[in-house]
């Protein structure tokens, strides 16, 4: 299956200055990464903090300029140096979720207005009420919560809503940095179960995270990132059960329990349903 999203041979250094560091020095935070993800299939990253992993996918989306190496959508370069160029499919088929809501909700917008300016950008726009209450009626929400600002939610409401918005656009791929490290553990198996449903409809996903025991149950394939550079990659369940590095073992070793995290989403509902906007879920 050929890849929709793949990376190769990139590197990134952040720019540093000072008496120690001197001036104009990059600390390489990216070091010939290579990677792919397919329809349908997860991509899970995971390492220490300070392992490249948020930086990987900031780069991607092109937070991060003046990389090395080149970056696939659906086989073709990604060029990021101009808006137009940025726009050719890969803006609205390449999606990232924030660890913190607050990264992609304009706390001075409603999520109406979020949702509208998000559906702008699909490949063809839909903007009445109906295609929005489908929207966070897909993530567990309700017309209610259309009016409202994101100050108005919990933690994990205002989660589910970050994803309605990625999901305006219909995406192809769903780049997920931490998206649920931040809320407690019932929200956590919630939405885990509807990147389940998601992955079902075909599409692909990066999931980053520094848990193994999340990684265990919903990635195909692991990587494993140290020092920004990807030192270990292979089938979720092969690497979890013989590491073949002893960093990754050691990550395994340090990781919640993975029986514990089966059980959790087990447990968690088969269905994600509307939830009143004012709940504290």
């Amino acid at each position: 299956m050929t890849a929709v999203l793949a990376v190769e041979h990139l590197n990134f250094g952040y720019p540093t200055s000072g008496l120690i560091s001197g001036s104009g020095i990059a600390v390489k935070a990216l070091d010939d990464v290579s990677l792919s993800v397919e329809p349908g299939r997860v991509l899970g990253i995971v390492g220490e903090s300070g392992s490249g992993k948020s930086t990987l996918l900031r780069t991607i989306v092109g937070l991060n300029r003046g990389y090395t190496g080149t970056i696939r959508y659906r086989g073709e370069p990604v060029d990021h140096t101009t808006r137009a160029a940025r726009r050719s499919g890969f803006v609205a088929g390449v999606q990232m979720i924030f660890q913190d809501p607050g990264g992609s909700l304009n706390p001075f917008k409603t999520i109406r207005q979020t949702l509208l300016a998000a559906l702008a950008r699909a490949p063809a726009p839909r903007a009445g009420t109906s295609e929005l209450e489908a929207l966070l009626h897909q993530v567990g929400m309700n017309g209610s919560a259309l009016d409202r600002r994101p100050s108005e939610f919990s933690g994990g409401q205002s989660q589910r809503l970050a994803i309605a918005r990625a999901l305006a656009c219909n995406p192809s791929v769903l780049l997920c940095d931490e998206p649920t490290s931040a809320l407690d553990v019932s929200i956590q198996a919630q939405i885990l179960e509807l990147f389940g449903r998601l992955k079902g409809e075909g599409r692909a996903f990066i999931f980053v995270t520094h848990n193994l025991g999340v990684l265990g149950h919903i990635a195909d394939t692991i990587a494993v990132m140290h020092r920004g550079r990807v030192v270990e990659v292979g089938p979720a369940r092969e690497l979890i059960a013989a590491p073949q590095q002893a960093y990754t073992a050691a990550l395994i070793a340090a990781s919640p329990r993975l029986k514990h995290r089966g059980l959790l989403l087990k447990n968690a509902r088969h269905r994600l349903s509307p939830a009143p906007a004012g709940s504290a879920s």
